[in-house]
């Protein structure tokens, strides 16, 4: 028997862990030296010993310990315990690893940062909840290290309560400035993956080139009247908005760690404790400023995309309908047509056959039944009058015959309102032929509103005027009744048929009921074949 052989997989598990290895070798080296740099940077502006105003390194612990997963926390661990026997080394010549210094800290600082991340709302760049959960975790971070680890700092015994409070404060004011300064644009450049497309890379040029632009008039400005550098840190905030708005969260925190590294170059050039403290102040307001205030615009930019593609989805599912709609209202009138055909044909033609007869059987019929075919005849006559009111309904036939302004001035309208004694006007103005559905929609709409004026409004006074612009055809009723309430059962289903009729072609429905019930339409107008 074979047995399988079990060299691939070792292999396999050999690279991946050989990859594993490259990659917290990487992480670790790379905190090393991006902290080794913000130490020097930090070291410059110190303003009294041992005391920087802008602590940088803890805005790159803070990054680093977000975006890396957490089995490379160990990794980033022992980089901080080599970086500090690094600096033992530089200050005393001694080489001392010591991995339990700090060991409370450290671990209250790993719980607190896991504790965010895993949150129902973690520190991101992305939104404005996150935005707020990472300037919480800055502040809540050092707090911890400052208030209730400052006696690991050996410096600090010597120190009364007050001046210890005093230092405690500042120290991690500090701490929130270096943190709200660096770790928002660290994160920035972590996730910063724009595709190669032509209105990407425009985006990434514009903000470049206008960035430069404003970084070069600052520069330009401080060095031609250094006198005037407090007035340009108080307007370094309005480009930080003009930023924000135009390029969202990307020119937010981009442009407010540039102008931010302005201040503090020129806080380590003049080295002064009051001038520094200040910067330390602008250099907040600038960070949360633009960070608040980046991912509002951005999440705004982000609903406006969803909200436009969401419309052009409405807009394309409204066409579809209306195209239905237009169809189904096609489909009908083909179909009442064709009822209106038959009971004509069929059961109009019966009745008259019948009448005939029934005509005949009264000439030659005696006294006794007299009596009994007049009843027949009238009944017939009603069922004819009923079969020929229900054949205009379906179709009305003086539309085809007529047309529609015969149709409108001569037709079956004004004898309804006539027998109702309501007074009827029709005016015409019309620049071209009109399509035959627009025709029967003008016809079916006039026709539901001259029967609800007949029912419902108690007036004596119609007016319908059609007129038509070169793209529209614009249709007005109005009456002097008391009006319809949409309310009301009656009326409603009229006024909804009429809606329909008006939204199937694309056009819009409105009704006025203000001192008598005025209906206006407006259709899109179109020529007739």
């Amino acid at each position: 028997m074979n047995l399988p052989s079990v060299t691939p997989a070792f292999t396999f598990s050999a690279i991946a862990g050989i990859k594993e290895i490259t990659k917290h070798l990487l992480l670790g080296g790379i905190y090393f030296v991006a902290c080794i740099a913000a130490f020097w940077v930090g070291a410059n502006l110190e303003t009294v010993p041992e005391s920087s105003a802008i602590f940088i390194p803890a805005g790159i612990k803070i990054a680093f310990y977000l975006l890396s997963p957490t089995r490379y926390w160990v990794t980033l661990w022992l980089s901080s315990r080599a970086l500090a026997a690094h600096f033992g080394y530089l200050g005393s010549g001694v080489w001392e690893f010591n991995l339990l210094h700090g060991f409370w800290q450290e671990l209250c600082f790993y719980a607190l940062v896991y504790v965010f991340k895993h949150s129902r709302w973690p520190p991101s760049i992305n939104n404005s909840l996150g935005i707020l959960s990472l300037i919480l975790l800055c502040v809540a971070s050092t707090s911890i290290k400052w208030f209730l680890f400052s006696s690991a700092f050996e410096f600090t015994n010597i120190q009364v309560a007050k001046e210890l409070l005093q230092y405690q404060l500042n120290m991690c004011l500090g701490d929130i400035t270096g943190s709200l300064l660096i770790a928002p644009f660290i994160m920035l450049v972590y996730s910063l993956k724009l595709p190669l497309r032509r209105p990407a890379l425009l985006k990434v040029t514009n903000l470049a080139l206008t960035l430069a632009i404003v970084i070069f008039v600052l520069i330009f400005a401080y060095l031609l009247r250094p006198d005037t550098y407090p007035l340009l840190r108080l307007a370094s905030l309005l480009p930080i908005i003009w930023f924000s708005y135009r390029f969202g969260i990307l020119g937010a925190i981009t442009s407010a760690t540039l102008i931010n590294a302005l201040i503090i170059v020129e806080a380590s050039i003049t080295h002064e404790p009051s001038n520094t403290y200040i910067s330390q102040l602008f250099i907040l307001a600038n960070a949360i400023t633009s960070m608040v205030l980046g991912a509002a615009i951005t999440e705004l930019k982000r609903k406006n995309v969803e909200l436009k593609k969401i419309n052009r989805a409405l807009t394309k599912q409204l066409d579809q309908n209306s195209r239905l709609a237009a169809k189904m209202v096609t489909v009908q009138e083909n179909e009442r047509k064709h009822l209106s055909q038959e009971l004509h044909d069929e059961l109009g033609q019966n009745l008259t056959a019948l009448k005939t007869d029934l005509a005949i059987l009264s000439r030659i019929s005696n006294e006794k039944t007299q009596t009994f075919v007049t009843t027949l005849k009238n009944n017939a006559n009603a069922m004819y009058d009923s079969v020929y009111q229900l054949m205009h309904y379906l179709r009305p036939r003086e539309l085809d015959e007529l047309g529609l302004k015969k149709a409108m001035i001569q037709g079956r309208l004004k004898s309804l309102l006539n027998q109702a004694n309501i007074s009827y006007e029709v005016s015409f103005t019309l620049q071209q032929a009109l399509s035959k559905e627009h025709e029967i929609a003008v016809y079916r709409i006039c026709q539901e509103a001259v029967t609800n004026c007949i029912k419902h409004s108690n007036a004596n006074s119609l007016t319908i005027t059609i007129k038509s612009s070169e793209h529209f055809i614009e249709l007005e009723i109005s009456d002097n009744g008391d009006g319809v309430k949409l309310t009301d059962n009656t009326g409603h289903y009229g006024l909804a048929f009429m809606q329909e009729r008006s939204i199937a072609l694309g056009g819009s429905f409105e009704v006025i009921n203000n001192g008598g019930f005025t209906i206006k339409v407006k259709l899109p107008i179109k020529a007739a074949d």
